[in-house]
């Protein structure tokens, strides 16, 4: 047998039974402890706590991962995988602990499992079945002589990987305004060492985090119901104007935490923290809460609530009264309004939706996911039609669905009629407030959108996710700083929001606190290698430092360079933006079917390609790529034709196919319906350098406190290649002021 605590935890959902038990019965046949569990739905505190201490103690976690955990979004084993990744977080890198096995022919792209399970070697073993050459490898493992490898089979589909635009400023500026997105990898690569963040200011003594609520329900599928207990009354507590209320974005990286209350303060920038449990029998429900002092440690106060299930929200609104009573807050006749709002009449409503919202709320964003949203929607709002946040999101998958899966006009129909619905329905909340300003936005009523903004700004100032809308659009570098900083002071740990400062610091070519903004967003997000790609990018933007990039490139694995899109638009990018022609062309004729140069598929993906191929003298080669592309944009055109994109591209092909007039025409349309693209490239290979450096000239210094492109990325890339060594070329990229700071 192993030694006492050389225990391998087997964790599994309860449709995989047969094939965990026959791994569990093949290993301890080979002399391995097993601790295999088989009363997944027994539960109780006592069987609860022997779980969570085995996970703690084991020495390996084996999860048996199968198309029924993919099914399942919820179950008992996910919380087992939780502590299993969390336990992750406390080791030294490269210690062996985790040993995913696969029950049938589930794929890692797309898996809903913890990211720490994605950056180690799957094991395969179909139905259970074991050799006896995995029992001898766990037994290795265990005694410290075996090795986890890390896994590099493919990319890993991320929600919010959120890489902007400007990461490839010259593909996204220069390039027709292509929009490109870096490698998900995840063999993690070293980032370039990054300026220290400066620490959160110490806020108010009104400033609060709401932890996420713990499930002390006997039925651990209530664990929904709690965590939309806490969002709602973290929701409440941010409307009240004389309150700083942490954002959920940054607070439910604490769940099942193990830091101190004065830690996770003073990560966080608060003088209090609310810690609370719902409980839930039957029809009743219990809700507690407890206010702690961060600097203290002293329990303010606390309070129990014992209602019905129908006071639910009643109970949401006196505890956050309480709280903000306890902190001396002042509750204005408006914010008591809106704690004491009940948003539907329909506990089972209320509940379908706090399913949908929890789906969501999982970071996947698959159309799976949508298609999961969409009938629980649609139910809550049938038992409920006055339910106004349901229609929203209802709304909302609609024109998601609409983004990724149908662009039909059925589809918009029925997001319109949501929304429309919701708007009537409560047109003061804040929820509707911001899509109604986003909505107004996006149909060119500039006058609406900016009478919402300025509404919001008014009834909610103290919201982060008003905050970061202002400063997205503010049109002073300055003002549009002051606004993330305040909404980074209420959601600090959100990538999203850094993400976004990292891209205001880089515009105003700022690259020490872009690039401090974004290693800070890497070490956020699940997959790092994701962020590290990107993080890698900006020391060549700053100085032209090709060394942190060619770094992380280097790691990919060659079987990743031919197969994995992600991978081989990464590496393109690079071999565009250096002039490598030929390393690109070798990339496009290795690649096969998986050539990618653009997020969207087939956009652009080819007349890169041929822009290389007549870099190298190979115009014939070229020429059927790019009629090919124009015949398709032709037609796309036909039925689209005010896409400003299509129209530039069409452009661009016509220039590289000589033909001039065809060209200028295109482009003459591009420049009608879009004012802020560059157009240089065209210009170039249509043989009007004067016209493209004059476009160069123009977007190169920045356009006000912001640059559309950066010089580094400009000098050597294929896109320009018809104005390389051209006196005036040279000078543009050398002169001092084109990379210097804009703000």
């Amino acid at each position: 047998m192993t030694e006492p605590g050389k225990a391998v935890f087997l964790s599994y959902a309860s449709q995989d039974a047969e094939a965990a038990k026959r791994i569990c019965e093949a290993l301890r046949h080979a002399g391995v402890e097993v601790w295999f569990d088989q009363s997944e739905l027994r539960g109780g505190d006592a069987w609860d706590t022997n779980i969570r201490k085995q996970i703690k103690e084991c020495a390996l976690f084996m999860p048996v991962i199968s198309a029924a955990t993919q099914a399942r979004l919820e179950g008992y084993f996910r919380l087992e995988w939780r502590l299993a990744d969390q336990r992750t977080h406390h080791m030294a890198k490269g210690k062996m602990f985790l040993l995913p096995v696969v029950a049938d022919d589930t794929k890692d792209a797309g898996a809903h499992v913890p990211d720490s399970f994605l950056e180690v070697q799957w094991t395969r073993l179909p139905d259970g079945e074991t050799t006896p050459a995995f029992a001898e490898r766990v037994k290795k493992l265990l005694t410290g002589e075996g090795k986890i490898e890390r896994d590099f089979s493919g990319p890993i589909y991320q929600k919010k990987s959120r890489i902007p635009g400007w990461a490839w400023a010259a593909v996204a500026a220069v390039a027709v305004g292509v929009v490109v997105a870096v490698v998900a990898l995840r063999k993690p690569a070293v980032p370039p060492a990054a300026p220290a963040v400066p620490p959160i200011a110490t806020a108010g003594s009104k400033s609060i985090a709401v932890l996420p609520f713990t499930n002390m329900s006997e039925d651990k599928g209530n664990a929904i119901f709690a965590d939309g207990v806490q969002e709602d009354i973290l929701t409440g507590l941010a409307l009240v104007g004389d309150m700083q209320v942490i954002s959920r974005t940054s607070v439910m990286g604490y769940r099942d935490t193990t830091k101190s209350i004065h830690q996770i303060g003073q990560e966080l920038g608060v003088a209090y923290v609310l810690e609370g449990s719902v409980r839930r029998i039957g029809n009743k429900v219990r809700v507690t809460g407890q206010l702690i002092n961060v600097r203290t440690d002293q329990h303010l106060w606390a309070q129990a609530y014992d209602r019905e299930l129908d006071d639910i929200f009643a109970i949401q609104a006196a505890l956050a009264k309480d709280i903000a009573g306890a902190l001396h807050a002042v509750l204005t006749p408006a914010d008591v309004a809106r704690l004491d709002a009940r948003p539907t009449g329909s506990i089972e409503a209320y509940e379908l939706y706090l399913q949908a919202r929890a789906s969501w709320n999982s970071g996947e964003g698959t159309p799976e996911i949508l298609a999961r949203m969409q009938p629980l929607l649609e139910r809550a709002v049938r038992l409920d039609p006055r339910f106004a946040l349901a229609w929203l999101e209802l709304a909302n998958v609609h024109w998601r669905a609409a983004e990724y899966l149908d662009r039909t006009a059925a589809r918009f129909d029925q997001a319109k009629a949501a929304f429309d619905t919701a708007v009537q329905l409560a047109p003061d909340t804040l929820e509707v407030i911001m899509a109604k300003a986003g909505y107004l936005g996006m149909t060119g009523d500039q006058a609406g959108h900016a009478a919402e903004m300025q509404r919001l700004l008014r009834l909610y100032p103290n919201h982060p996710a008003v905050l970061m809308m202002l400063a997205r659009e503010a049109p002073d570098a300055r003002e549009r700083l002051d606004y993330f900083q305040r909404a980074r002071r209420l959601d600090p740990r959100n990538p999203e929001l850094l993400d976004n400062m990292s891209g205001h610091f880089l515009g105003g070519r700022r690259y020490d606190e872009a690039l401090a903004l974004a290693a800070e967003a890497n070490a956020l997000l699940p997959v790092s290698t994701l962020r590290a790609a990107h993080v890698a990018l900006i020391p060549f933007l700053a100085r032209g430092t090709t060394g942190p990039m060619e770094s992380f490139l280097a790691q990919i694995p060659l079987e990743a360079r031919r197969t994995d899109p992600n991978a081989i638009m990464a590496l393109a990018h690079w071999a565009y933006t250096t002039g490598d022609a030929a390393g690109l062309i070798r990339l496009w004729e290795e690649s096969g079917g998986h050539w990618r140069f653009a997020p969207e598929t087939g956009r652009f993906d080819t007349i890169v390609v041929a822009q290389a191929l007549i870099v190298l003298g190979q115009r014939e080669r070229a020429l059927p790529l790019l009629e090919k592309n124009r015949d398709q944009l032709t037609v796309a055109l036909a039925t689209d034709p005010g896409n400003d994109r299509k129209w530039a591209d069409l452009a661009l092909i016509q220039a590289m196919l000589g033909n001039k007039p065809d060209a200028k025409a295109a482009e003459d349309k591009a420049r009608q319906l879009a004012s802020w693209m560059s157009f240089a490239m065209i210009d170039a290979w249509n043989g009007d350098k004067n016209a493209a450096l004059d476009e160069l000239a123009r977007t190169i210094p920045g356009s006000g406190n912001y640059h559309e492109a950066n010089v580094h990325e400009l000098r050597h890339q294929i896109g320009l290649w018809p104005l390389q060594g051209d006196p005036r070329f040279e000078s543009l990229l050398s002169d001092p002021k084109n990379n210097a700071p804009l703000f």
